[in-house]
């Protein structure tokens, strides 16, 4: 290898030292031919500019013959001819119009040639707007007073093509030897290097993870013997990697579709292992946790805790603890030791439970419980104590035994009522996907709701106001409709005063149909909001109860509206009455 090394290093300076010799001389070339390009057309020009000036000397010229002598020394000379004036006034130009033109009288080719008989310069002319090459010389008329100054004039466009021409050749001469050099050097050098940056070249792909292209063998036997050597061993690493591969793919597979989080760190409490489940829950937003402690990832110190109690302690564990975020989360926690291979141990691995829907619905499950134990046992107490009553000897007093008889009805009736809505209910939660839609105009189903709550509007001097098109269709189930309406109406007359007015609208907008009922009652607190759809929910008891409702109502509607994958919401403020709005797609 380090033989390998110092030949090419031997390589690259016989390299250098043929190569820069080369681009120096190219350089030095290059600017001697241009050079040289600059002085030739300054000499051809200070000829040409010789030429007019001894012809305008030895003849004659007036004024008005200057543009077109100046137009056929151009075509002649190939070169722009300007005449100027000893004021600096130009008197005419092969090229432009005289008149237009600038005083002359500034131009370093003028000056130098008044004061030495020959003037030279390369710039910018601003007539032309290019990059001239000028020659000026004086014309003297017979008494040796200035009468002209004569000036020619050669764009260096021109000479710089010619320039940039050579040293194109130049420069290709240069590269093409040079690639000669190097090509003949690398070829030479590579048929000494060629196996050895073979087996070279084959070990880097092993090493790469590249095991399908093998090491061709060399002639040279030593060689022979470590190509083979590499080719085996390629061979046994591509297997053993797929093995690993498969392995690696199946536990990765499977930790991240558990629903539970997988979290592992070592005795250092530094993250070894975990799922995007546990990222979830524990809300872990630091995609490289991998190798950072668990103070720095997670600053939750219950859960920081746990796992200092599993590494101290040696043994199995179970919590529970509960995550203040926007809502409270109850997390389950199993956590033991973690071991390799040879049992020996690692760190520990905790496993998390998102518990907290079913603490919650085992907080519903109670509450409801609770709610229906409260709202049978009132009017069976009350049936029971009436009963007993009569037993006792009031049934022989007629008045007051007609008048229990009555209350025994009443409390008969709201039981069947709560019974009836449970049963709606749970209909509702068993077939939800049994609903049946038909396309029906909106306008008479929501009439036909307030036929049935005339006789109550009237008792408290309600009237109920209807805003809907009469061409308005939905696709709906009518009965499961109008019993979610009307349970909105009832809820909307037994919370409104007397000589109140209601509002019930139905549109269609994007494609939802939406119905809402307003009314001016009482409102609701921002408080019930989010349980205000329970069973046996009331926000009060007491009216409720005298109202006669079984605290079902709402979420009877809520399942329907869920059952025809529609929402319902709610707009409400206590003293300001309540909107409740249905929306039922009809995309589908």
């Amino acid at each position: 290898m380090r033989q390998r090394k110092f030949l090419w290093k031997i390589y690259y300076v016989l390299a250098a030292f043929s190569i820069i010799p080369l681009i120096v001389l190219g350089f030095y070339a290059s600017s001697m031919f241009n050079d040289s390009l600059i002085t030739n057309d300054s000499e051809i020009l200070k000829v040409r500019t010789r030429l007019i000036k001894d012809k305008l000397e030895s003849i004659p010229v007036d004024s008005a013959d200057l543009n077109t002598l100046a137009l056929k020394l151009d075509s002649l000379s190939s070169s722009r001819i300007t005449f100027i004036l000893p004021n600096g006034k130009v008197a005419a130009d092969s090229r432009e119009d005289a008149s237009h033109m600038d005083n002359h009288a500034d131009r370093p080719e003028v000056i130098e040639a008044i004061n030495k008989g020959i003037g030279i310069s390369q710039r910018f002319s601003f007539t032309i707007k290019e990059d001239y090459l000028y020659s000026a010389m004086p014309v003297y008329d017979n008494q040796k007073n200035l009468k002209l100054i004569v000036r020619s004039g050669y764009p260096l466009s021109g000479v710089r093509k010619e320039a940039r021409n050579a040293n194109i050749a130049i420069v290709l001469s240069i590269v093409l030897l040079s690639g000669i050099i190097l090509v003949v050097g690398y070829i030479s050098l590579k048929s000494i290097l060629n196996p050895i940056s073979l087996i070279k070249s084959g070990a880097e792909r092993f090493a790469g993870g590249e095991f399908d292209k093998k090491i061709f063998p060399p002639e040279n036997d030593e060689l022979k013997s470590i190509a083979n050597s590499l080719n085996i061993m390629a061979r046994q690493l591509d297997e053993k990697l797929d093995i690993i591969g498969e392995q690696s793919n199946l536990q990765k597979a499977v930790l991240e579709s558990m629903k539970e989080g997988v979290l592992a760190v070592d005795y250092d409490e530094r993250i070894l292992l975990i799922n995007k489940t546990a990222e979830d829950i524990l809300g872990i937003t630091d995609k490289s946790a991998h190798g950072k402690t668990l103070q720095e990832v997670i600053r939750i110190s219950e859960i920081q805790k746990f796992f200092k109690k599993i590494i101290s302690e040696g043994n199995p564990h179970e919590s529970e603890i509960i995550l203040q975020h926007e809502k409270e989360k109850y997390l389950q926690l199993s956590g033991t030791l973690l071991y390799d291979i040879d049992n020996n141990a690692l760190g520990s691995l905790v496993v998390f439970n998102d518990i907290s829907n079913l603490k919650h619905l085992d907080t519903i499950k109670k509450d409801l419980v609770a709610n229906v134990s409260h709202e049978l046992k009132t009017p069976v107490t009350t049936i029971k104590g009436f009963i007993e009553t009569l037993r006792e000897g009031a049934i022989k007093d007629t008045k007051n035994a007609e008048r229990f008889l009555e209350i025994i009805a009443k409390h008969i009736d709201r039981l069947n009522l709560i019974i009836d809505d449970l049963l709606i209910l749970a209909k509702l939660e068993d077939k939800p996907d049994e609903i049946e839609y038909e396309n029906e105009n909106i306008l008479k189903v929501l009439k036909s709701v307030i036929e049935d709550f005339e006789f109550k509007t009237s008792e408290k001097k309600i009237s109920i106001e209807v805003k809907c098109d009469d061409k308005l269709e939905g696709r709906i189930n009518k009965n499961l409709m109008e019993q979610a309406i009307g349970n909105l109406i009832d809820n909307a007359i037994k919370y409104s005063d007397k000589k109140s007015e209601i509002e019930i609208g139905a549109y269609e907008k994007d494609r939802t149909l939406v119905i809402y009922v307003k009314d001016s009652g009482y409102g609701i607190s921002e408080e019930h909001m989010p349980r205000l759809f329970e069973r046996f929910y009331r926000i009060d008891k007491g009216r409720s109860r005298e109202e006669g409702g079984t605290g079902l109502g709402l979420a009877i509607v809520k399942h329907i509206v869920n059952g025809m994958n529609g929402i319902i919401e709610v707009d409400s403020k206590p003293g300001s009455g309540s909107t409740f709005t249905i929306k039922i797609p009809q995309e589908n």
